[in-house]
């Protein structure tokens, strides 16, 4: 029985790696490594600091820590003041991708547009019977 290898492209510098469940190479699995280290050894120091003062500790930017926040890495229920943006409006989102504003302007937008449609559909049932 042969076993094939399974190969990709690391998605953060391109190199061809041998795929495993982290989905990067070892170069690039070890830097991210480093830099959480980098992040949690400061966030046990001072565990209150914003993304933004966390980005000025570490020289780490911003948008990698939210990267890292979203996909789990760096955990927020020991660290009152960090949090990811809202998709829609990029307000602090402590869970999920949108915040509460977003999420009910849009379950709103969505339960009128499926009224309307029923409406619709009542609209075109109701005109077959009239003809």
């Amino acid at each position: 029985m042969s076993r094939e290898l399974s190969v990709a492209h690391c998605p953060g510098c391109g190199n061809v790696f041998q795929k495993n469940l982290r989905n990067l190479c070892s170069g690039c699995s070890a830097a991210e490594d480093a830099v959480l280290n980098a992040l949690e050894q400061t966030l046990r120091r001072s565990r209150h600091l914003t993304n933004e003062q966390l980005s000025e500790a570490t020289s780490i930017d911003v948008s990698r820590i939210r990267s890292l926040i979203r996909r789990g890495k760096l955990k927020l229920y020991d660290y009152p003041n960090l949090a990811d943006a809202c998709d829609l409006c990029e307000s602090p989102v402590r869970q999920g991708k949108l915040c509460t504003k977003c999420m009910s302007r849009l379950k709103g937008d969505i339960a009128k547009d499926l009224e309307q449609k029923g409406q619709k559909k009542e609209h075109v049932f109701l005109s077959k019977f009239r003809r």
